[in-house]
């Protein structure tokens, strides 16, 4: 009886411990899944920050040769070549942009982008001279914006400008319009903002824009002007960056 009885008890306890021992391995596999995922999550996030930060970088740079050409406007291009260690080309690598742009000199970003299938450097530094050689005007170009969509950043609606004066803060002005300027144009008496946006009309359908906004050397808005663009308009047309007004 004995025996049986010690049959009873060992064989009650052996369940037991396998049952404790197969809950101890599944928690500790949904423990180390919950690790993985929370380290690949992390992983994803810093490899999008990185992506963003690279984006930045490369746009940054375009816009701060812009800024230092600007500095030199009115002095002969062939002397600001030597001073800024710069190379300025007579034509641009992308065939577009030496059909549907104007310009006399250009500096552009290595890597490209694609919008609507058609392959854009990611930004440009673009120069028209005077007939004496010197910088007339500067002009930044980020290409970059339209890679989403080639109409433009999407605005809820179209910005309204009329209440501004020209004792306005360009910056207020700037942040009224809730975009980045596509394009940034360094002229001897003004800069002006060109803005590439889109948005929805009453019918449904998508309108896309171009905006110039202008302001004067002492950052005061001066003016705005604006025009319906065609769908798949991507290069410089009326208002242009190169128009005088």
């Amino acid at each position: 009886m004995k025996l049986l009885g010690s049959k009873k008890e060992t064989s009650s306890s052996v369940p037991l411990l396998e049952t404790k021992a197969v809950n101890s391995s599944s928690g500790g596999f949904k423990l180390k899944s919950l690790k993985t995922i929370a380290i690949l999550l992390v992983a994803a996030v810093v490899i999008v920050f990185a992506i963003i930060l690279i984006i930045r970088l490369t746009t940054e740079e375009g816009k701060k040769k812009a800024e230092k050409l600007s500095e030199y406007l009115g002095t002969n291009v062939g002397s600001v070549e030597d001073k800024l260690n710069m190379h300025l080309k007579d034509n641009s690598a992308y065939a577009i942009l030496n059909k549907s742009d104007a310009f006399d000199y250009i500096y552009e970003s290595e890597d490209s982008v694609n919008i609507s299938d058609i392959k854009f450097p990611e930004w440009t530094v673009t120069v028209i001279k005077t007939s004496s050689e010197k910088i007339d005007s500067v002009i930044y170009t980020d290409y970059n914006l339209l890679k989403s969509d080639s109409r433009g950043e999407k605005l809820a609606k179209r910005p309204d400008l009329d209440s501004f004066g020209r004792s306005t803060k360009m910056k207020t002005v700037l942040d009224a319009i809730d975009a980045s300027p596509f394009r940034i144009i360094y002229s001897l008496d003004s800069t002006k903002y060109e803005f590439r946006y889109c948005y929805e009309l009453d019918n449904g359908d998508i309108q896309s824009v171009a905006l110039i906004v202008c302001a004067d050397l002492e950052g005061k808005y001066i003016y705005s002007s604006s025009e319906d663009l065609d769908p798949f308009f991507i290069t410089s047309k009326v208002p242009s960056s190169r128009t005088n007004e």
